[in-house]
């Protein structure tokens, strides 16, 4: 079993709380160990369906990348897959120049693929669990709810 903890190295300001820190670091990390992608999933999304991680994992392919999106155009770049070298390199860069929006990974030459929300995951995923956040205490109260009726 390893660890990873963020390195705090690359920011000059230590008051940066981001998750893009996290991820640069398991990225450098995954780089060493010849990791070619990587699923990452936010740890306040505990719901998050086998189910969507299989598809996606398979649907994946030559992409370099392969990230849920919603009708409304909003991104889940907190449960994609990866390219772990060129993820390294953009999250270091963008570190550097203080740029900590997560769709700010993506290269402008990765080859991305979008996969709708509403019209593919739900199929895995009826309730849409895997993109439901806990994050203050009436989440749990909603998410005790809904999954109950779903387990």
């Amino acid at each position: 079993m390893a660890f990873i903890s963020d390195d705090k190295d690359i920011i000059l300001d230590q008051n940066v709380r981001s998750p893009i820190l996290g991820l640069y670091s398991t990225f450098k990390e995954l780089k060493k160990l010849t990791y070619q992608k990587v699923f990452v999933f936010s740890c306040d999304n505990p719901l998050f369906s086998y189910e969507v991680v299989d598809y996606m994992i398979k649907e994946c392919g030559q992409y370099d990348c392969y990230m849920p999106k919603w009708n409304n155009g909003f991104r889940e770049p907190l449960f994609a897959i990866y390219p772990v070298e060129k993820a390294y390199k953009t999250s270091l860069r963008n570190l550097k120049q203080k740029q900590y929006k997560l769709t700010k990974i993506i290269g402008e030459d990765w080859t991305v693929k979008y996969v709708s929300i509403e019209q593919n995951i739900k199929n895995f995923d009826p309730n849409l669990l895997s993109f439901k956040n806990i994050n203050k205490p009436g989440d749990i109260k909603t998410l005790e709810s809904v999954s109950d009726k779903n387990l």
